[in-house]
């Protein structure tokens, strides 16, 4: 009996290690997550956190305590997506750089959550909704989406429950079906029409898609002063670059690192844009901020090749 306890205990013990490798490394993330409203901390927050060049999650995904706070040690060192949710806030998301260097400052992120505007749902329900996130945070998707679903009809006469088509559509995006994505979207922002987490995820799925004339018409919905994520400024100043409005693109692309300064993949694009208009002092000093954050990116060859252009 013993024998088995330790071969079972072996062959867990390795999964875990095998599961974790992609993003384990000796970096670490702290962050706070506020209520944008009172500025009160907000408790049992998920903060999944995405690994993009390795195109991995973190696990467990950590989870606010009574103080806002959320922390994850031993990761590896590079640019994270980070998506912060809560039943009954306005998800949100930001990219962060982790630099493993020695002596590197190490800031806490701050996040402030908006209410969602619209109909509220009672406890047993937000539960049940948590299982079934809970599902899709370990990617178990399609039983997340059999689980949303049943939930959405179980429930189908409560105010507010059109949500859960949020949560839907994240699984869809998940297995990369953006076009039920967008369905399951749509369906909730007939309910909540001020959502602008909604209009990004529509947005989103639509580039995703290699569609940026219909992304950027889902974009524009959100005005420029209401954007305070990385992404939605990144993505659309892509849309205005790609279409040769390049003082736009600025525009976007500075909001970006103003509210995130090691929002490596702006420094990138404002170099690229500086370099289309000419502007090389501009130019240099963007790639060469970007080769600094993010030394691996696949696009650092390019950067590097227009610096020693410019330079010569």
């Amino acid at each position: 009996m013993k024998k088995i306890l330790l071969i079972l205990t072996l062959v867990i013990g390795l999964s875990l290690a095998l599961f974790s490798q992609a993003t384990a490394g000796n970096g670490k993330m702290r962050g706070v997550v506020l209520n944008a409203a009172t500025g009160e901390p907000i408790a049992g927050v998920t903060v999944k956190l995405y690994l993009v060049k390795q195109a991995a999650y973190y696990r467990p995904s950590p989870t606010t305590d009574k103080n806002g706070k959320w922390k994850a040690f031993h990761i590896r060192g590079g640019m994270w997506n980070l998506d912060f949710e809560k039943v009954g806030f306005e998800p949100t998301k930001l990219s962060y750089n982790v630099d493993t260097r020695p002596g590197m400052k190490r800031s806490v992120i701050q996040v402030k959550l908006k209410k969602m505007e619209g109909p509220a749902l009672d406890a047993g329900i937000v539960e049940e909704i948590n299982k079934a996130r809970d599902l899709l945070n370990s990617d178990k998707v399609q039983e997340a989406i059999n689980e949303f679903t049943a939930i959405k009809e179980k429930f189908k006469e409560s105010s507010g429950i059109s949500i859960v088509n949020l949560y839907i559509g994240n699984a869809y995006s998940q297995i990369e079906e953006y076009a039920k994505a967008i369905e399951s979207y749509e369906e909730a922002l007939d309910k909540y029409p001020k959502h602008n987490g909604l209009i990004l995820s529509i947005g989103n799925s639509y580039s995703n898609m290699a569609q940026p004339e219909k992304a950027m018409e889902w974009f524009k919905k959100i005005p420029f002063e209401e954007i305070d994520n990385t992404d939605t400024l990144y993505n659309i100043g892509v849309g205005f670059y790609n279409t040769f409005k390049y003082d736009d693109a600025l525009k976007y692309f500075k909001k970006a690192i103003e509210i995130n300064p090691e929002y490596a993949p702006a420094y990138y694009q404002l170099g690229m844009t500086y370099t289309a208009m000419s502007k090389t002092t501009e130019a240099v000093d963007m790639l060469n901020k970007f080769m600094e954050l993010d030394p691996d990116s696949p696009d650092y060859q390019t950067a590097k090749a227009i610096v020693d252009a410019f330079s010569k």
